[in-house]
């Protein structure tokens, strides 16, 4: 989406798409044989120290002669980039603001330019990119220990959140009642399983210890959401997982800001099957954020969306099961259209998870 949102605002300025490359993570992304004249960027400080080392490093080898990167940095981490700078590039210009610094750097010369290639995401990225690597925790879900190994700049960091444990209350409720699985087709060897906004992996690495244990073979199964470093790790887990079990099922990954706009991507990932469990964690923007209409807030249309794209993508008899905060949770069983069911809902902490059958 933030790709999206850059390339149209570069054409409304003229800009020329063949002359501007925008990425969104990971860090210095883009074509295998990609260098530029310019990077620039508002750096997250939540990505950790490795990456931002291997970022001014690896930035400066991207540069065509004469280039120039451009880091808008928070006061904390002004002196880290200072040094790192001094030490892979040449610092060109400094500014400090009131709460941010300002660097523009170059690569050195020429007879010490170092070599590099853009971090590009795919399957096997951390083992590709370990200086991604944050740590490796074991999390007990509804007395399912779930291991993971987490990395840097993924939502959800190292707990798998209220919203998750909500989720994972209800999932267990609705199994003990023979609801979690859709009435006309067993997902053992059936309809696909999609998570959308997985975070680091927690719930769909639970999932399927839940549904299969050490026995049977799950369908596929299918991660999409809008953070591509949170699908590299979510498919990173999944698969450890499912190798762990002696399992050779693929973890598919969808990028989709929401499953209406990433519907059709969806329906290809899954054979064009429609998927007997969707599980959702949509990331909702805050309700102060969002401008007001004539029928009231934009957020309702974020939810309104969600609604909309499950018919096309929900098999006949198949379960939604999504988890917001609280009132959110609200708002979206109250627009509720014909045709679903509501089975249950789960309320812990700030956040309630609710399922239906289609």
């Amino acid at each position: 989406m933030a790709r999206l949102l850059t390339l149209h605002n570069a054409a409304r300025n003229d800009i020329p798409p063949a002359a501007l490359e925008a990425c969104t993570e990971p860090l210095l992304a883009g074509p295998d044989s990609g260098r530029w004249d310019m990077i620039l960027t508002n750096i997250p400080a939540k990505a950790g120290m490795p990456v931002l080392e291997d970022f001014v490093r690896r930035s400066a080898g991207l540069l065509n002669p004469g280039g120039k990167v451009l880091i808008v940095a928070v006061h904390p981490l002004a002196d880290f980039f200072r040094e790192r700078i001094a030490a892979d590039a040449e610092l060109l210009h400094e500014h400090r603001g009131s709460g941010h610094t300002v660097f523009v750097y170059g690569g050195k010369t020429a007879d010490r330019l170092p070599m590099a290639a853009p971090v590009n995401a795919g399957p096997g990225f951390p083992a590709r990119y370990p200086f991604y690597a944050r740590t490796a925790v074991t999390c007990p879900m509804e007395n399912i220990p779930v291991y993971l190994e987490t990395i840097h700049g993924a939502s959800g960091f190292d707990h798998p959140g209220g919203a998750i444990l909500a989720a994972a209350k209800l999932a267990v409720r609705l199994k003990k009642t023979g609801c979690l699985v859709p009435q006309q087709s067993p997902l053992d060897g059936g309809a696909p399983l999609l998570v959308h906004e997985p975070g680091q992996g927690f719930f769909p690495c639970w999932l399927l210890e839940l549904l299969y244990g050490t026995a049977g073979s799950p369908p596929p199964l299918i991660l999409s959401g809008r953070n591509i470093l949170a699908l590299e790790s979510s498919r990173h887990n999944a698969e450890r997982h499912n190798v762990e079990r002696h399992c050779a099922e693929a973890v598919s990954i969808v990028p989709a800001a929401d499953l209406l706009l990433g519907r059709g991507a969806l329906l290809e990932a899954a054979g064009r099957q429609r998927y007997g469990l969707i599980a959702a964690f949509p990331e909702l923007l805050p309700q102060s954020s969002l401008p007001k209409t004539a029928k009231g807030s934009q957020g309702n249309s974020q939810l309104t969306a969600l609604w909309d794209a499950l018919p096309p993508l929900l098999a006949e008899g198949g379960v939604l099961l999504a988890a917001f905060g609280s009132s959110d949770a609200e708002r979206f069983d109250r627009k509720k259209p014909p045709g679903f069911t509501r089975l249950a809902s789960v309320k812990r902490n700030g956040f309630r998870a609710v399922a239906y059958r289609m």
